[in-house]
């Protein structure tokens, strides 16, 4: 088991009392305390780890390969959980089926099928398990929810406003702390336009409140072409960045904005808590990867557009994506894999740096990742490029 390090320091006013700063042993990070209360967290790039800590993930099976009675060949994985038994839920897109397995790994049963009809789903974008072992599965553009008993069962609908639309990879679903969160379309009359928020439930689907969805702090630069008929196009310049949310252990928001590596953690209401950021040696674009986007330009040239080469980033970003497990750490993906897999920074729930894990397969986060009682369940790929959900255990 790592020991954290733990901030035992003096805090001293820097200039007019507009923060206050401390630095811990080494300056590993440095902490600030904003006026208005918001906790600033700058990391080097160095580890608290040393060189005999750290944490080891071991993969010990896989779901949905191998030949025999039982066997679950996925389609296209859109979501997972994990209930407080251990069992493991697929929602299967291409088969419009969850796939059900228990906590050893074995498969128990198929719950749901294509159609229009109770139980039956067209577009399930995600499934969820309530603390009673109801399954609850998502179908954003009917705008309605299906709720399952623990054996599959068909108990009822409930509406939701989002109906015409889907979101993929589905960002709604229970938080850590109990409530159920529906992306929902809603009109804001002094705004005059529609808005996304998110519509809070508790367990037997009440309603709680709504908030709003972060927003990325940066606008996205893109590529525009008008032509000689009125038509207007678009396209977004790469390598920008990308801007990322999820929730946190606490049922608060953690974003990240990929760009310039920084994670950010909000109240509901959007008022920023607590900034993380962490030094990182600048990734170059190659000359490999204006080849591979050039084919994404297709499209746009084909409409008239023009391609300015100079507004393409030089560097891109370091990491590309991140989750949050049950103990509130932070997994932050590199954009470039390890020797083997995927390669994460590990920050803990205050935002410290603790150091690098490497896996032996690459995770599909946009598919879900599921961290519970030690247990990483996530996407990964097989040789043919078939969908298999992986087990490891973390070892600390």
């Amino acid at each position: 088991m790592p020991v954290l390090l733990t901030l035992i320091c003096s805090l001293c006013v820097i200039g007019c009392g507009s923060s206050d700063s401390a630095v811990t042993d080494g300056a590993l990070f440095k902490v600030d305390t904003l006026v208005s209360g918001e906790i600033v967290i700058q990391n080097t790039g160095d580890p608290h780890w040393g060189s005999d800590e750290g944490w080891e993930v071991m993969e010990e099976m896989r779901y949905g390969t191998g030949i025999g009675e039982g066997t679950v060949l996925f389609g296209q994985i859109l979501s997972l959980d994990i209930d407080g038994q251990g069992r493991l839920y697929v929602l299967d897109s291409y088969a419009q089926q969850i796939h059900i397995f228990d906590s050893s790994g074995a498969f128990v049963r198929t719950v749901g099928s294509k159609g229009s009809g109770p139980g039956e789903f067209e577009s399930a974008s995600a499934v969820d398990v309530s603390e009673t072992g109801e399954i609850w599965v998502m179908e954003m553009s009917k705008g309605q929810l299906t709720i399952l008993d623990a054996d599959g069962n068909y108990l009822r609908t409930e509406r939701v406003n989002t109906t015409g639309w889907d979101y993929r990879p589905y960002l709604g679903g229970f938080d850590p702390i109990g409530r159920y969160n529906a992306m929902s379309l809603y009109y804001d009359e002094e705004e005059e336009d529609t808005e996304i928020m998110l519509a809070r439930f508790d367990q037997s689907f009440t309603p709680i409140d709504t908030i709003a969805i972060p927003e990325s702090p940066v606008e996205i630069d893109q590529f525009e072409h008008n032509d000689s008929e009125g038509g207007s196009y678009s396209m977004p310049i790469p390598f920008q960045g990308s801007f990322e949310w999820v929730f946190s252990v606490n049922g608060n928001l953690w974003t990240f904005y990929t760009g310039t590596y920084e994670l950010v953690e909000l109240a509901a209401g959007g008022m920023p808590l607590r900034r993380v950021t962490k030094e990182f040696e600048p990734l170059p674009v190659t000359h490999a990867d204006r080849e591979a986007v050039q084919r994404r330009f297709d499209w746009f040239r084909q409409q008239g557009g023009a391609i300015d080469e100079t507004r393409i980033p030089r560097n891109k970003p370091v990491v590309e994506n991140f989750f949050s497990d049950d103990e509130g750490n932070l997994w932050v993906m590199h954009s470039e894999p390890g020797d083997s897999g995927s390669l994460f920074d590990i920050f803990n729930a205050e935002g410290q740096f603790l150091g690098e894990v490497s896996l032996s397969f690459h995770l599909e986060i946009h598919s879900g990742v599921i961290v519970k009682d030690g247990l990483l369940f996530g996407v990964t790929e097989d040789e043919e490029g078939g969908e298999m959900v992986v087990r490891s255990r973390i070892q600390k």
